[in-house]
Formats: structure tokens, sequence, C-alpha cells
């Protein structure tokens, strides 16, 4: 009976603490959640990168007319690659000879060594993604695969029809995608660049964005050695004849088909305005005009 009485009491016992344990826990778990409430900003985002840094793969978008060296810095910033090495692939004949891509075989035999980036205007502004620390290659045999799945032989047609090389294409929508900055103008703007090719009055083109391409990426390049100057005689189309060399970013989609596509125009200038108006001329008179609107001098 003794037995008995000291086993229930026991249990009685461990009943109250488990009533006990039960009223407690929500008030520990508010001091859980106060607890974690006081982190300082620094170790939030100390916390947050932490849990970024768990999934080994990562999603990374490169927006239209993106050079090769703001492709290069994105994914470096993203933990894909190293921006040097994968710079340093854009023009090592090696790693092109090896590739597989068949976008290359619209790549100029001379691209490694007349081109300041052989591959600027082949690494296809897209989203993408990549395993962090992936290795250069592979990274930039992605963009390759993509390049050679939208570019079609239709488009390949479409360029020989014209008279242009896809390489050639692929320059000229590089500079229809700087110039004009909505889809609905690149017609346009594509009109012009075609008419001043084909006319012997217009012997270059004259489009500002060559002129801040040789400035930003290729005279200050960090991924360049050696001099730089004669770069600008062969990209800057105030100082060369026709097309620049190669392109001076990778365009999108759009570009290229408006390259393939021009509007007809008999169009030979144009002038956009502060609020990216745009204003096309046929003469430079009426160019002159147009500037002279726009708070420009002709």
């Amino acid at each position: 009976m003794l037995q008995f009485q000291k086993n229930n009491n026991y249990k009685i016992l461990e009943v109250i603490k488990m009533k006990r344990f039960s009223l407690l826990l929500p008030l520990l778990l508010c001091l859980f959640l106060l607890a974690g409430c006081g982190l300082t900003p620094e170790e939030a985002g100390a916390e947050e990168a932490d849990a970024t840094t768990l999934s080994p793969t990562v999603t990374v978008t490169f927006p239209e007319g993106y050079t090769a060296a703001e492709i290069a810095e994105r994914l470096e910033e993203n933990g894909v690659c190293s921006a040097a090495e994968f710079m340093a692939l854009t023009s090592d004949p090696v790693f092109l000879s090896e590739s597989t891509a068949d976008c290359l075989s619209d790549l100029p035999a001379d691209a490694v060594s007349e081109c300041a980036f052989a591959l600027e205007g082949y690494i296809f502004p897209d989203t993408y993604e990549f395993y962090r620390g992936e290795s250069p290659r592979r990274a930039i045999g992605r963009f390759l695969n993509n390049t050679s799945a939208r570019l079609t032989e239709e488009h390949r047609a479409r360029a020989k029809e014209l008279g242009f090389t896809m390489d050639e294409i692929i320059t000229l929508a590089s500079i229809i995608q700087k110039e004009a900055g909505f889809k609905e103008e690149m017609p346009k703007v594509s009109s012009v660049l075609h008419n001043r090719l084909k006319s012997p009055e217009f012997q270059k083109l004259q489009c500002d964005v060559t002129i801040h391409y040789v400035n930003k990426f290729i005279t200050d390049s960090p991924y360049l050695t050696g001099d730089t100057a004669g770069y600008a005689e062969k990209y800057n189309t105030y100082k060369c004849k026709g097309l620049p060399v190669g392109p001076i970013c990778n365009p999108g989609l759009d570009a290229i088909e408006a390259a393939l596509y021009p509007a007809d125009t008999d169009y030979y200038y144009f002038v956009t305005d502060s609020d990216n108006n745009y204003y096309y001329a046929e003469t430079y008179e009426q160019h002159k005009e147009n500037c002279k609107a726009v708070g420009l001098e002709g």
C-alpha cells in the first residue's frame, strides 16, 4: 500500500511539472523571439548572407546592351567566377578553337587579332542559372549555347540578302541597341544606319555610342594590356569608315531583328531630347533645326 502511494505521488508530481512547463513554454518562445529581434542591422545582414551562400546555384539577369566586361563583373559579384578569367577567355584563340558553339561560325577569322574582345556581341543577354564557383569556361559555354539557339538560319539568310555577314549584323545591332532607347525606335534608327552605309555621301556612321565604348571599355579597361590607342581607329565611327571592327555590346533579339529589318525611310540623321523623344531628318538642314529644337548644336 505504501509503495503504491509513493508511485502515485510520483505520477502526480510529474503531471504538475508538465503543466508548469506548458505554461512556461509560450513565455520562453516570446523571449526567444524578442532576442532574435535584438539583432543589429549588420548582424541581420550577415545572417541573410549566410543563408544565401547555402544555395549551390544563383540566378543572374543580364540586361540587353551589357558589354562583355559588365557581364563578367556581374558574374563575379554573384560569386559565379572571376571577371578577369572570364574576360581572358573572350579573346583566347585556344578556347575559341575548341568551342563547339554554332554561333562561333559567324565570328570572323581575324576577330582575336582585330577586336578588343572577340566574343563581344556573342554573349547573349538573358537570365541564367549558374553554379557558385563555376568555371569561366562553363559560364561562357552557357552564353554561347544560348546565342547559338537564338541566331537562326533565317537570320543568316536575311543577312546575306542584305549583303551583310551575320557578324556585321550583330555589330550593327549592337549600335542600334545603344542608340535606340525603345524597341519602337529600333527599326527607324536602323534605317538611318542602313541608309548611311548604302550612301556614297556618308563615309562614316558618326555614332556617339561608339566613342563611349572606346573611352569606357577599351581605353580604361583593366582587361587589356599594352597600347589600346589603335582600337580608337577601329571602333570610333567618327574615325573609321562604315561599321566598326566589331560589336560594342551584346545586343538583344529586338535589336538584331531591327538590324535585319530596318524601317523603310529616307532618314540620314536623328537626335533625341532630354525626354527621350526621337527626331529624324532626311537632310542636314532639317537635322540642324531638330538639334536647335532640342537645345543642341547641329
